[in-house]
């Protein structure tokens, strides 16, 4: 299991940039978001709609990032590993719910868990979280990468970074 935290483009003013509505605290963000020159450049991961859709299930307000008016394209990208599209998590979101975060992983551990099953080693997730800390004037990608189990263990470290 892997976990590194390095530094991340503030969400907010970057999706003012690429003229994207942010409008939740939880959301899932197109590849390419921190470096596309615009909107064109942006695509969502495959398995994006269905984790919005699972995560809704699950009773969270959670935002898939698309132009105004538009959908940007999907992307599908052949592997053994799973490869989770961007999730942005806001600090209002982590300061007044951080149950909401623990419940986001539990289910992204269980779709991962019975999506990866019967590969070899029970193949590898790969998850990036981006969190907006408290003094909103910062932000952190968390990257993971490692077996399903270990996801629900990320929200000490989502929540870590929060007053950090």
């Amino acid at each position: 299991m892997g976990v590194t935290v390095t530094d991340f483009a503030n969400v907010r003013e970057r999706a003012a940039e690429l003229r994207l509505t942010l409008s939740s605290d939880l959301a899932i963000l197109p590849r390419h978001f921190s470096s596309a020159t615009s909107a064109a450049d942006l695509v969502h991961e495959a398995d994006a709609a269905t984790l919005r859709k699972l995560l809704n299930n699950a009773g969270l307000d959670v935002q898939q990032l698309e132009p105004p008016g538009g959908r940007l394209p999907s992307v599908v990208q052949k592997s053994a590993d799973w490869i989770s599209p961007t999730i942005f998590v806001g600090s209002l979101l982590l300061t007044q719910n951080p149950y909401a975060i623990q419940v986001a992983l539990n289910v992204l551990a269980s779709y991962l868990t019975d999506f990866l099953r019967g590969r070899p080693s029970g193949g590898t997730a790969r998850i990036s979280i981006v969190v907006e800390r408290t003094n909103r004037k910062t932000y952190k990608q968390v990257s993971y990468e490692g077996p399903p189990s270990g996801i629900k263990d990320l929200a000490s470290v989502l929540t870590g970074l929060r007053d950090e």
